[in-house]
């Protein structure tokens, strides 16, 4: 476990960003087994996310790659399993589960990026993780500006995201 001791940055250690990322390995299959209550607006604040995670990177246990591969395989099994039209209960309400794992992807992807991840990303995994994110800056009203940077037609402001 030490090896996943190091800082990633001032607030969170490289151990708490795999075992917040891996929460996108463990959610589908218990938000389907035990759907939660719709959350309030404190939901996504920093401070609660940090605070979900200290039990998830716990679950970890001393072999975080043994729990992470695990977790992966039962995800995979559980999508391979479900009815195409399962429904998850999350904090956000009752969603499709595949749309929802479309977040999921682009959270496993991009806390792979933050980590410094070297390996090959599937080009499936980054449609899924691109039209996720497009998707979030349409919503917000920031989808032009999106679609301008990435046709070269513009470029977007520092510190920019759609979270």
């Amino acid at each position: 476990m030490e090896r996943y001791e190091t800082w990633w940055s001032d607030e969170w250690r490289a151990i708490d960003v795999i075992g917040h990322g891996n929460r996108a390995n463990v959610l589908p299959v218990e938000y389907f087994e035990r759907p939660v209550a719709v959350a309030g607006p404190d939901y996504v604040l920093p401070e609660n996310i940090a605070e979900r995670g200290r039990p998830a990177v716990r679950e970890l246990g001393n072999d975080p790659v043994t729990s992470v591969r695990a977790a992966s395989n039962r995800v995979l099994a559980f999508v391979a399993a479900v009815p195409d039209d399962a429904k998850v209960g999350t904090p956000f309400g009752e969603q499709s589960l595949n749309p929802y794992l479309r977040s999921r992807t682009a959270e496993l992807l991009l806390h792979g990026v933050d980590l410094g991840t070297e390996v090959e990303v599937p080009s499936e995994a980054l449609i899924e993780c691109g039209t996720f994110l497009v998707k979030r800056a349409v919503r917000s009203g920031r989808g032009l500006e999106v679609i301008r940077s990435l046709s070269g037609r513009g470029t977007l402001p520092p510190a920019f995201n759609v979270y």
